[in-house]
């Protein structure tokens, strides 16, 4: 089956280059392009224009002890233009310029019986976001806008034989400047302890561990200046700003185990597991209801019987286990993965309601050989997905995929994957449907090429 306005057409490219000025430096540069040309109705055409510059330098002490200096830089610019040729034609263009700066230091000593990992950074990100319609104008629905967001932290790796210690404090701060302005700055704690219990033996490779991690996520531009409005025949809709929109603060629990093992059944053989329940509360969780206009309001001034605007519900949580295994003998291997989330939200009058932009439920199976002294690989999945509670049009759906690739030597590879195999037509449940709700793709065969030059 043909899913309708489906089909895009796309050009990329990828450059990367690695020189090295000293025995202990490294420079890499790298440049990723790509044109992407598609349509989501008979009447609306899409072209997008994207470019990252990238760039890495690392340097250490001749010991790699207590210099081992990162610094990435990076530069994304995202060009998209939008084309309407039916009762409104007209061309919209949004542009989005990200820069990026991550800077870090890893050191490694010891205290006694104590070793130490000890690494202190810094991170910056600014968005630069322009829409303009063809009239001029902003494009209301995506507003121009700043987002500077910044942070610091330290964190401690503590290794004693059997235990293991994390701890760390990270600094965030942001600054958000539209139609308003608006900041925030927070400091977040992590701490997690692993045990290995067993230093011999099967379980010699089993770790116990708990975490408990906060988090903190500034507004972005469209959901603190969003406005404009939809008509249609009896009804019509509009989105309020909210310039004021207050950060999501969260709190995570985990605990899980680790597992690994070589040599089970035969002497190059590896399994590596996995689980893992984890619980997220979250505080001023940002989400975008609709209520009707009530006379004398802002929506209702305006001439709509409904409004939307991202607002600060009290609070949010998010649960789940999750589970990840894999064994690989060489000439063949397999894998299960798995993810159980359930999430829902409170508003300040205790009301619970479901959270439908999260997947439910997940299970993927992974299997496959290899053959030609293990240069030729041949495998497939299989995908079944739940969509979660509460969701009007996500439904579930299973997936199957194969894929193969071939390296004839260390220098050239080549790759095929064949994706919905069965042509199954299926829904994100975190799909943006305020453009409709359209279908993901369906059969989709991909060949590729990856030859590398130099050393």
């Amino acid at each position: 089956m043909r899913v309708g306005h489906s089909g895009f057409d796309v050009l990329s490219g990828h450059l990367k280059g690695t020189i090295k000025p000293t025995e202990n430096s490294e420079l890499t540069l790298g440049w990723t392009g790509s044109r992407d040309e598609w349509s989501s109705k008979a009447t609306r055409d899409y072209r997008l224009d994207s470019d990252m510059f990238t760039g890495e330098f690392k340097i250490s002490d001749a010991e790699e002890k207590w210099v081992n200096l990162n610094i990435k830089g990076a530069i994304n610019d995202l060009d998209l233009r939008q084309t309407d040729t039916g009762t409104r034609p007209g061309t919209t263009g949004y542009d989005l310029r990200t820069s990026s700066l991550d800077i870090w230091n890893t050191s490694y000593f010891e205290t006694g019986l104590f070793a130490h990992e000890l690494t202190v950074g810094g991170d910056w990100v600014y968005d630069d976001f322009t829409s303009k319609t063809g009239n001029g104008a902003a494009d209301t629905y995506n507003p121009t806008g700043t987002r500077s967001v910044w942070g610091a932290y330290v964190q401690d790796k503590i290794t004693y034989d059997w235990l293991e210690i994390v701890a760390g404090l990270r600094y965030d701060s942001y600054e958000l400047e539209g139609s308003g302005k608006s900041s925030g700055d927070r400091f977040s704690p992590r701490l997690s302890v692993g045990v290995s219990p067993f230093s011999e033996g099967a379980l010699s490779g089993l770790q116990v561990y708990g975490s408990y991690a906060e988090g903190y996520r500034a507004p972005n531009t469209s959901e603190a200046y969003i406005t404009g409005g939809h008509s249609f025949p009896g009804f019509s809709f509009a989105f309020l700003p909210n310039p004021d929109l207050k950060p999501e603060t969260g709190k995570t629990w985990e605990a899980g185990v680790n597992y690994k093992a070589d040599g089970l059944i035969q002497a190059d053989d590896t399994l590596r597991l996995k689980a893992a329940y984890f619980h997220n509360d979250i505080k001023d969780y940002i989400t975008i209801p609709t209520f009707p206009a009530m006379p004398g309001s802002e929506c209702a001034s305006l001439g709509h019987t409904m409004c939307a605007q991202y607002q600060n519900m009290y609070s949010a949580r998010i649960q789940g286990f999750e589970l990840e295994s894999r064994y690989d003998a060489g000439h063949y291997f397999a894998g299960l993965s798995a993810s159980i989330i359930d999430g829902h939200q409170t508003d300040r009058s205790g009301v619970r309601k479901d959270l439908t932009t999260i997947p439910s439920a997940s299970v993927t199976v992974d299997g496959g050989m290899r053959f030609l002294e293990r240069r030729l690989t041949l495998g497939g999945e299989v995908q079944f997905n739940k969509a979660p509670s509460g969701s009007s049009f996500a439904k579930d759906y299973t997936l199957v995929n194969l894929y193969a690739n071939y390296q004839p030597n260390e220098n050239l590879r080549f790759d095929f994957r064949v994706d919905n195999l069965f042509d199954k037509r299926y829904v994100l449940p975190i799909v943006d449907t305020s453009d409709g709700v359209f279908a993901q793709p369906g059969l989709t065969v991909k060949l590729g090429a990856t030859v590398r030059f130099g050393g």
